[in-house]
C-alpha cells in the first residue's frame, strides 16, 4: 500500500500545494473482493493532507463502502468502482495512453498529447496480459533502462510536462 500512496501524493501535489490539473486511477486487484479502482481528483478533494498515513487511512475508508460498476464518490474527490484495469482503459477510450516501461520508447522522443493516460505498475510492473490490452490503443514509454520508482517517474512526467506546456 505504501507503492499507492506515494504515487497518488506524487501524482496530486507539489510541495505542499495540490495540482488542481491532476487526478489518479489506481486498480487494485487483491484480495479481498477485486478488482478494485480508486479515483482520486485533485480538484475536488477537501481535507486529505499529502503523507502516506492519511492517504491510506483514506483508502481504508473508501474501500469499506461497497464498489459497484458505476463510479460513486465516497468522498470529496474520492471515488471508488469495481472496474478492473481492462474495464478502466475502455471508459478512457479515446484519451492517448501511454504504458511505462524500461525497454519503451525515451519520453523525450515520444510526442505527448493532452489529456493522456499515463499507466505505471509496481515493483512487479503490470501483468502481461494488462500490458498488451494498454498497447492496443498506447504507446510503450520509458524515464530510463533502471526501474525507478513508479511515484518517482510520475514525478519526472510532471516536470516533463510541465516544463513543455503539455497538460
Amino acid at each position: 500500500m505504501d507503492i499507492v500512496c506515494r504515487s497518488i501524493i506524487s501524482a496530486l501535489w507539489v510541495s505542499y500545494t495540490i495540482r488542481k490539473d491532476s487526478e489518479i486511477y489506481v486498480v487494485l486487484n487483491g484480495s479481498p473482493d477485486p478488482p478494485k479502482t480508486l479515483l482520486f481528483r485533485a480538484a475536488e478533494l477537501k481535507k486529505v493532507t499529502n503523507d502516506e498515513r492519511s492517504i491510506a487511512i483514506w483508502i481504508k475508508k473508501v474501500l469499506s463502502s461497497p464498489a459497484t460498476k458505476e463510479l460513486k464518490q465516497i468522498k470529496d474527490g474520492i471515488y471508488l468502482s469495481s472496474d478492473s484495469f481492462q474495464s478502466l482503459l475502455k471508459k478512457l477510450k479515446g484519451r492517448p495512453v501511454y504504458v511505462f516501461h524500461e525497454t519503451g520508447t525515451p519520453i523525450q522522443q515520444a510526442k505527448l498529447e493532452k489529456d493522456a493516460v499515463f499507466v505505471f505498475g509496481d515493483h512487479k510492473g503490470i501483468p502481461e496480459k494488462e500490458e498488451k490490452f494498454a498497447l492496443r490503443s498506447g504507446s510503450r514509454v520509458s524515464i530510463g533502462s533502471e526501474s525507478y520508482l513508479t511515484s518517482s517517474v510520475i514525478s519526472v512526467v510532471h516536470w516533463i510536462l510541465d516544463s513543455s506546456g503539455v497538460v
